[in-house]
């Protein structure tokens, strides 16, 4: 998770969210006991808490090699704050399964777009010398932190393409970017879980509302490790590389969240 946060600029969640459905899901194997009813919330909301230093470990990684474009990331990364908490919200009170299958379907269209779009210029600045206005951050942002929260990802998935194709920022910049408005979103919406799931019965000892405390902490150690890791690796490749790595990721995603969503919806 931590080399992929680090690599890609994303938060590393649409890693970690499956594995937690199935480690919260098997109770027998795994010991964690919750109701039925209660593990999806559960998933995201601890794969969210760890997002937040994976994210940040990666983006001080960036931040040493003057990577980190704050006049960008600030604004866009306030707008995610914004609305994660409400993305919190709703996921607890909804059904995601629609949710998860509309987000594959935006995950492949986007993938197309990067792959056969113009290339940003090479460069890591707005026409407004890499400033974001802030109606328009508050729209960017607020979909990464509605997005974030409310599916449990870090949302670089969707903070990739508005960075490329909005503000146009130049492809080595655009992990970093995307790290910083993660952390921003990650942050909020591991609060809001937590505040939200405060006192909810049936969630397991060691829970900080809808937080699992002991599986944030077995995962913590591997993922702050590689963070870094993936950084470094990003730094490294070329840009027509680093483009197609995005292209391919989004689409992996994509694919598979319409297979795993899709079908049961038509269902």
């Amino acid at each position: 998770m931590g080399a992929v946060s680090g690599l890609l600029g994303i938060g590393g969640g649409v890693l970690i969210v499956p594995f937690l459905y199935l480690l919260i899901g098997g109770v027998a194997w795994s010991g964690v006991d919750v109701l039925p009813e209660h593990e999806a919330a559960l998933a995201h909301a601890t794969s969210l808490a760890l997002i937040v230093p994976t994210a940040l470990s990666g983006l001080v990684a960036y931040r040493r090699r003057g990577l980190v474009v704050w006049s960008a990331v600030v604004p866009l990364g306030m707008g995610a704050a914004l609305t994660a908490v409400l993305g919190a919200r709703v996921a607890i009170e909804l059904p995601s399964l629609l949710l998860k299958t509309l987000f594959g379907a935006f995950l492949v269209f986007m993938a197309w777009r990067l792959a056969v779009g113009r290339a940003a210029p090479e460069t890591a600045e707005t026409p407004a010398n890499g400033r974001v206005r802030w109606p328009a951050a508050l729209g960017g942002g607020g979909a990464v932190g509605f997005m974030s929260a409310l599916l449990g990802v870090g949302g670089g998935v969707v903070a990739i393409p508005i960075l490329i194709q909005w503000v146009r920022m130049d492809l080595e910049r655009v992990a970093a970017a995307s790290l910083g408005i993660i952390t921003f979103a990650a942050v909020a919406g591991t609060l809001g879980y937590a505040v939200a799931g405060w006192g909810v019965e049936g969630l397991p000892a060691g829970s900080a509302g809808f937080v699992h405390l002991p599986l944030l902490a077995a995962m913590l150690p591997g993922a702050l490790l590689m963070a870094p890791v993936g950084a470094a690796w990003n730094h490294q490749m070329p840009t027509r590389v680093l483009r197609r790595v995005f292209s391919f990721f989004l689409l992996l995603m994509g694919v598979g969240l319409l297979a795993t969503n899709g079908w049961e919806l038509l269902g």
